[in-house]
């Protein structure tokens, strides 16, 4: 079973079996994977896709673009060839499949938080476990000018994924400092301050 791996926490990245995927035909193909497997809880419809990603297009034209932009990205990323496959796609919607082996790191961050949050005393390796799947802002590097939903969804994402991130770096200097390992505090410190310099 092939296995894909996306990274949307810092630059964007997806490797197919341990190798790079890098041929993606447009940014947009990029963002299109970036939002299905962000949002991998629903399917989503077609009309809203392209309405999303083409907002200046006629909407036969938009989901022109979206069927075309949809079989570039099955391809690049292997999806005709995997079973099951990564991606549902019917006449209606378009999902990332739940029994595909498919791997997003902001989905399992995501995840990891409601368990690290009742801890109330907690051992820190799994708050830093979760923190390393965070290795910048999240779709740091893929922007959409043109596409003005596409653009609202990223940076509501990337401040709720942030939100997350001060909380666990909060935790973890708080714990250390009971624990007298000052010099892993303070690093965590300095982590939260780059983050957010005007919280003093």
């Amino acid at each position: 079973m092939a296995h894909l791996a996306i990274r949307l926490l810092g630059p964007f990245e997806v490797t197919l079996d341990g190798e790079p995927v890098t041929e993606f035909e447009t940014r947009k193909t990029c963002a299109l994977l970036a939002y299905l497997a962000a949002e991998a809880d629903s399917a989503h419809r077609r009309e809203a896709l392209a309405e999303m990603l083409w907002p200046d297009r006629p909407e036969g034209a938009a989901r022109a673009n979206l069927r075309h932009t949809l079989r570039a990205l099955r391809l690049a990323i292997g999806d005709y060839e995997a079973e099951p496959p990564f991606l549902i796609t019917t006449r209606e919607d378009i999902s990332l499949n739940p029994d595909g082996d498919a791997w997003v790191d902001v989905g399992a961050f995501s995840a990891s938080q409601p368990r690290l949050a009742r801890l109330e005393a907690p051992d820190p390796e799994p708050l830093e476990r979760a923190l390393a799947l965070y290795r910048g802002a999240f779709l740091e590097d893929l922007s959409l000018p043109d596409s003005t939903l596409f653009e609202e969804w990223r940076i509501l994402k990337r401040e709720q994924v942030q939100r997350q991130v001060l909380d666990l770096l909060s935790r973890l200097v708080a714990g250390y400092e009971r624990r007298g390992e000052y010099e892993r505090a303070l690093a965590h410190a300095w982590r939260k301050v780059d983050l957010e310099p005007w919280d003093e």
